[in-house]
């Protein structure tokens, strides 16, 4: 188990590079760090007067590039050759409280606010061109996350009241699942078969091919505001405020391990992309790495 305790706020985000040797991580009090294989830390961004909270990470897929979002919009910061920031988006940036990448070009970004109801809109943005793609949708409580499966180009998010949209972006006809209370945290399944979503207490799994609620994973004494699939589809993990992560088996929706760390209050979490390690971060402003097998 690794513990790294750069970050001064809550860790809102974490990312793994594609190849599994870097991880990012974004805090409320806007820095970002990228640590390599070793485990040094490089930053990005730093603490400063006029810094917005980064709630949201993303690699591209052949990792050239990290994508980040928070409160000043989102922007693209490319790794290769020079280390430069390129700026993509309106030219009045709106506040992104979620985002993901479903490819190469694409990026689908969740305007809102995390805490608050206000107007928002989910949207995609093509990084070749700089252009907003058509459709997108005005949320008139804003979207507080998002998930994707690239393979299958789905695209899911939760609104900031009970409402979660499932959108397959090449059919474009996305649908709603209503929910008891609002939904924190949204993960898809390699395959895009099933949706987990952090709902109060507990994460409800969805069966996307027939539209209902196949289970409800409860055990946590707290809000659940993280979850993330392996890789593999076969175990979900689950972050929350009890300070606890819990690993489950997708299939029979039982409890595998609980995992607690000095990190406080679960806020995010991200596979390594062989699934042999996962990062937590918490409010605490530490991460923790951990191997699970």
């Amino acid at each position: 188990m690794l513990l790294y305790e750069d970050h001064k706020a809550v860790i809102y985000a974490l990312a793994f590079a594609p190849d599994g040797s870097t991880l990012a991580s974004g805090a409320k009090d806007g820095t970002l760090i990228r640590r390599d294989a070793n485990g040094q830390p490089q930053s990005l961004l730093e603490r400063g007067p006029l810094s917005s909270p980064i709630h949201a990470l993303g690699y591209l897929p052949n990792g050239s590039a990290l994508v980040i979002g928070g409160g000043f919009g989102w922007l693209e910061h490319r790794i290769e050759g020079p280390r430069t920031w390129g700026v993509i988006g309106p030219q009045k940036a709106e506040p992104v409280a979620a985002l993901a990448v479903l490819g190469e070009q694409t990026v689908v970004v969740g305007i809102g606010d995390r805490v608050k109801r206000n107007r928002g809109k989910l949207e995609l943005w093509d990084l070749g061109t700089g252009q907003r793609r058509t459709p997108y949708f005005d949320e008139p409580n804003g979207v507080r996350a998002v998930a994707v499966c690239t393979e299958q180009r789905v695209v899911a998010w939760a609104t900031g009241h009970r409402k979660i949209c499932v959108w397959n972006i090449v059919k474009r006809s996305p649908f709603e699942l209503m929910q008891p209370k609002d939904c924190l945290a949204l993960a898809l399944s390699p395959d895009g078969q099933h949706l987990a979503a952090a709902v109060d207490y507990s994460v409800r799994l969805f069966d996307l091919n027939h539209r209902r609620l196949r289970m409800e994973l409860k055990g946590h004494k707290g809000q659940v505001s993280a979850v993330a699939f392996s890789p593999d589809g076969v175990t979900i993990a689950t972050g929350s405020w009890d300070q606890t992560v819990k690993l489950w088996d997708t299939a029979t929706g039982q409890e595998r391990i609980t995992f607690r760390w000095p990190i406080g209050r679960v806020y995010c979490l991200s596979y390594a992309p062989d699934g042999l390690r996962l990062a937590a971060g918490g409010d605490l402003g530490r991460v923790v790495v951990w191997d699970l097998e």
